[in-house]
């Protein structure tokens, strides 16, 4: 019995060793557990921590992109205030009006009174293409007093008219219209990019009818000053000039819209008139304050800068954005405030190119207009 006690006291010892030994390992288990799960977290906290640091240099880059790209859009442009000769072509042969012809017989027509207005432009007659008014009346003439078919654009829409010409003498005949195959004038150039220019500041308008021109082209010339007509109270003044067609192109015309004229200028043109350290920035409408501001003008043949005041700011309206009021004896002196020929010139304040001169109020010479420089790009 001793013995068989000795052995079931074994077996009963071994039997809780056994057990011991796997309570023992399941902690093991647990511990082995528990430090994985802690690795694991402790990992994924590393790899949040590297995404959100990750993400965080993706928005600085963002945001530094944006303020670069912000920076990027300023631009940096001469003023100019040169007065220049400005000549446009017509897209098409421009009417003036219709007016009545003395026939051979001694009596009045008005052979396209009713049928053609002012405003039109004549395309072609009997399906011949017309650009000048030569090509119009040599047309004309052909026809020997037999009737034509004129084709017109009106209002953007080109449409036909049967006419018969007037004889007026033993072989000519006339349609009676006043028409125009061109126009040019005195204006001042705003600004200049480069090779690249503005000017005017509202649309070459025929001086007739004060009608907008359709251009196809047209070039910019050096103007030669030969005096000022000074503005006074109800009779606009005006700049005197000669255009040098033959011997002064400095530029071609691209565009005659609402609010200028814009084209490429001669590259040495610029180089030898313009100096980069004339640059200043082009402003905005957000730019443009009430108070103290500068037109840029070289009528004198000098660059001068005159002061003036702004009154008055209209955000909704065309190329009268600005009311402006000259302030500066010396060009008051000079012009009597402003005068044709000085739509266009640079009005600079707080060192930027906010806008240009665009009309005179007759009422009152030293009163102007003037359009956001924004509107004329």
């Amino acid at each position: 019995m001793r013995h068989l006690y000795v052995v079931a006291g074994f077996l009963r010892r071994s039997t809780m060793h056994r057990y011991d030994n796997e309570d023992r390992a399941r902690t093991y288990k647990r511990i082995l557990y528990g430090m994985l799960i802690f690795g694991c977290m402790c990992a994924a906290c590393i790899i949040f921590i590297f995404v959100r640091m990750e993400y965080a240099a993706d928005d600085e880059a963002s945001v530094y992109s944006e303020c670069i790209e912000e920076n990027s859009k300023e631009k940096y442009v001469i003023p100019s205030g040169e007065p220049i000769g400005i000549y446009i072509k017509t897209d098409g042969v421009f009417v003036v009006n219709t007016e009545i012809v003395d026939d051979v017989e001694g009596g009045h027509t008005s052979p396209c009174e009713g049928k053609l207005k002012q405003g039109d432009y004549i395309v072609s007659i009997d399906g011949t293409e017309v650009n000048t008014r030569k090509q119009v009346t040599d047309l004309v003439n052909k026809c020997h007093g037999d009737c034509i078919t004129i084709g017109y654009r009106r209002d953007g829409v080109v449409n036909k008219v049967d006419i018969t010409p007037t004889r007026v003498s033993e072989s000519s005949y006339k349609l009676g219209l006043w028409i125009k195959d061109d126009i040019s004038g005195i204006g001042t150039m705003t600004y200049i990019d480069e090779d690249s220019f503005a000017a005017l500041g509202h649309s070459v308008s025929d001086y007739d009818t004060g009608l907008e021109m359709n251009s196809v082209s047209g070039g910019v010339y050096e103007a030669t000053i030969l005096g000022i007509d000074k503005s006074s109270q109800d009779n606009p003044g005006k700049i005197r000039g000669s255009i040098m067609y033959s011997t002064k192109l400095i530029g071609i015309v691209n565009k005659n819209i609402y609010s200028g004229v814009t084209g490429k200028l001669n590259k040495n043109y610029v180089k030898k008139h313009y100096d980069e350290e004339e640059k200043v920035l082009l402003g905005s409408s957000e730019d443009v304050s009430l108070g103290k501001a500068y037109i840029y003008s070289r009528i004198t043949g000098e660059l001068e800068k005159y002061e003036i005041n702004i009154v008055r700011i209209d955000y909704d309206g065309d190329v009268r954005n600005l009311q402006l009021k000259v302030t500066d004896d010396r060009l008051i002196e000079l012009t009597g405030g402003i005068v044709q020929g000085m739509s266009g010139s640079p009005i600079i304040q707080d060192d930027k190119l906010i806008g240009a001169v665009t009309h005179v109020i007759v009422d009152d010479p030293t009163m102007g207009y003037g359009i956001f420089i924004e509107n004329m790009e």
